[in-house]
């Protein structure tokens, strides 16, 4: 027998896999992480930027502008035309439909409904502030904004009822800030395999919106781009005011810490799936 051999304890029970298993194994390297925890200014940051660049674009006639008007003529001679008139013409039509989205009449009450849904089933009140929250940032944020800047509509030389301009849209900010916090509401109660198909559904219908109020002529294109901008920021503030976590495991952006950090994640192991 070799000195470096070890004698087996017939009183020794043998180390088994399972034994092996629940051993804690030992990292191979230290964990890097990524970029919106590493920077979690990034994504706020690079939202705010935009939102301001399109702002000062707006108001000092900048070179976006004259790409608005190339991209209205574009839209306009395929929206007017008699293939494609019927996705803008009449009250009926889809694209005036899928417009119609960023009412407040629609989208409020979708965001109410699913607040007050999360609400019971997790017996706290916090949906209802998100909800209450994204709402006020929603009307605190868009119409000063649209009275300040007082941009005209496509084909208009005035602006509308109460001084207001189109720029943000108010309809893509409203129809992205209800969407959008519904969707985190409801998130934490769905089984997490579908959790990113819900999110990308949500946001296919935003992106619709803001493209049926380009086509039929409601809105320049900045003004939507400006809309989905403002709304990427409402949401998490929004959020963040009701201090409820936000859901892990849909985009790395949403779970950074400038999102996270005020609060340790709620209800942990009852998710579902």
């Amino acid at each position: 027998m070799r000195m470096d051999e070890k004698v087996l304890d017939p009183a020794e029970p043998a180390a088994t896999p399972s034994a092996r298993a629940d051993q804690p194994a030992v990292a191979a390297g230290p964990v890097h992480a990524g970029p919106f925890r590493r920077w979690p200014w990034l994504v706020p940051g690079g939202l705010l930027l935009i939102l301001v660049l399109l702002t000062v674009n707006v108001l000092a006639d900048g070179p976006l502008v004259g790409a608005d008007q190339r991209i209205r003529a574009a839209v306009e001679a395929r929206a007017t035309s008699a293939s494609w008139r019927w996705l803008s013409v009449g009250w009926h039509a889809p694209g005036q439909l899928i417009a119609d989205l960023g009412n407040y009449q629609v989208s409020v009450p979708i965001l109410a409904a699913c607040a007050l849904i999360v609400a019971a089933r997790q017996h706290t009140l916090r949906p209802l502030v998100a909800a209450f929250a994204g709402v006020v940032l929603l009307l605190a944020t868009v119409t000063p904004a649209k009275i300040l800047i007082g941009r005209t509509g496509p084909g208009l030389t005035t602006l509308g009822s109460g001084g207001l301009g189109v720029f943000p849209s108010g309809h893509t900010t409203t129809a992205s800030v209800c969407l959008g916090v519904a969707v985190m509401l409801l998130l934490p109660d769905l089984p997490a395999r579908i959790r990113g198909v819900v999110v990308a559904a949500v946001a296919a219908v935003c992106f619709l919106v803001g493209v049926a109020l380009v086509w039929c002529d409601y809105h320049w294109f900045t003004d939507v781009v400006a809309g989905w901008d403002l709304a990427g920021l409402i949401i998490p503030a929004s959020l963040r005011l009701s201090q409820r976590p936000l859901p892990q495991g849909v985009a790395p952006w949403l779970t950074a810490p400038w999102l996270t950090a005020p609060w340790s994640m709620a209800r942990r192991g009852r998710g579902r799936g």
